[in-house]
C-alpha cells in the first residue's frame, strides 16, 4: 500500500518502536505521537494507514485516540482550543471562561465556528493546575485566571487571526 500520510520519516520512527517493543500494538501510542507532531492533529487517513502498516485492527487505534485526551482527530478548523475541566479548573471557573470563548469565537464544544477558524474541546487535564482554569490554543498554554475581561480574551484570540 502506498501511504499518503505516513512519510518515510514517520515510518522509520514507527519501525524503531516496532523493534523496541515485543508486541506491535505497543507501537501504536508512540506512532500516534509522531503522526500528531507532524500534522498537529491526526488525519483519519493516517489512522487507516497506521492500521495497515502495523497490521492491527482500525478499531484498536480509534479506541486509543478516543480514550486519550492527548490525541485528536483533525477538526478542519484553523485553531484548536482545549479547555481543562478537571477539578482545579472546575473550581476556578472554567465554565465562565468557556462561555466567553464560545461567545468570542462563535464555536461550540465539539463544533467548528462558522468561519472554520476555531474548534473547542473540553479535556480532562492538561497538567497545569497551578494556572487554573488552564487552556490551550493549538499548543500554546494560557492562564485562564489572568483573563479578567472580554478584552483580555480578545488580545489572546487576535494572535491567531
Amino acid at each position: 500500500m502506498r501511504y499518503r500520510f505516513l512519510n518515510s520519516e514517520i515510518i522509520n520512527k514507527i519501525q524503531f518502536y516496532r523493534e523496541r517493543f515485543p508486541l506491535k500494538e505497543q507501537a501504536i501510542i508512540p506512532a500516534l505521537h509522531e503522526i500528531q507532531s507532524v500534522y498537529r492533529d491526526i488525519p483519519e487517513g493516517a489512522v487507516e494507514e497506521l492500521s495497515d502498516y502495523l497490521s492491527v485492527p482500525l478499531a484498536d487505534i480509534e479506541g486509543i485516540i478516543s480514550f486519550y485526551d492527548m490525541f485528536r482527530y483533525r477538526k478542519n478548523a484553523k485553531n484548536h482550543i482545549r479547555i481543562c475541566r478537571n477539578l482545579p479548573c472546575h473550581l476556578s471557573g472554567y465554565k465562565n471562561l468557556l462561555d466567553m470563548i464560545k461567545e468570542k469565537t462563535g464555536a461550540d464544544i465539539g463544533k467548528n465556528s462558522p468561519d472554520k477558524k476555531w474548534y473547542i474541546e473540553l479535556v480532562e487535564c492538561i497538567g497545569s493546575c497551578g494556572i487554573a482554569p488552564a487552556f490551550l490554543i493549538n499548543d500554546d498554554l494560557y492562564d485562564g485566571s489572568k483573563i479578567k475581561s472580554e478584552e483580555d480574551l480578545e488580545k489572546i484570540l487576535s494572535r491567531y487571526e
